[in-house]
């Protein structure tokens, strides 16, 4: 259905993430670091890219930087749900935010709306 790219540095969550998705038909690619990410980012096609923004080798910030000439979608995935932290993923480039911990249920939905609504959007810019 969907290709995931998860630019995300603590495995537990990553496993979860990639089970729930891969559960709802998506095939997730995993990076567990900024500079591995964005790699792969080169390498394939993504629909999304799900990145979280305190990762060891390379600022979020660094990170989607470089990842905004790719066409998929930038989500922040971050525990940090404060105003500033969203403010500082919107300005960094990111599309969107989802916070940690997950809704497991919710959550393949959320990326699909995600992946949706970035289409629809570009079709009609």
């Amino acid at each position: 259905m969907y290709t995931i790219l998860l630019i995300e540095d603590n495995a537990q969550t990553a496993r979860m993430v990639q089970k729930v998705l891969e559960t709802a038909d998506m095939t997730v690619h995993y990076a567990p670091n900024g500079m591995t990410g964005l790699g792969l980012a080169q390498e394939y096609a993504f629909d999304l890219i799900l990145l979280d923004i305190h990762l060891p080798d390379l600022d979020g910030k660094v990170v989607a930087a470089n990842l905004r000439g790719n066409v998929a979608p930038i989500i922040a995935f971050s525990a940090d749900d404060s105003p500033r932290s969203r403010k500082m993923a919107a300005a960094f480039g990111c599309h969107n935010f989802i916070a940690k911990p997950i809704n497991t249920r919710l959550f393949p939905t959320q990326i699909t709306e995600m992946i949706a609504h970035h289409r629809e959007a570009g079709e009609h810019a």
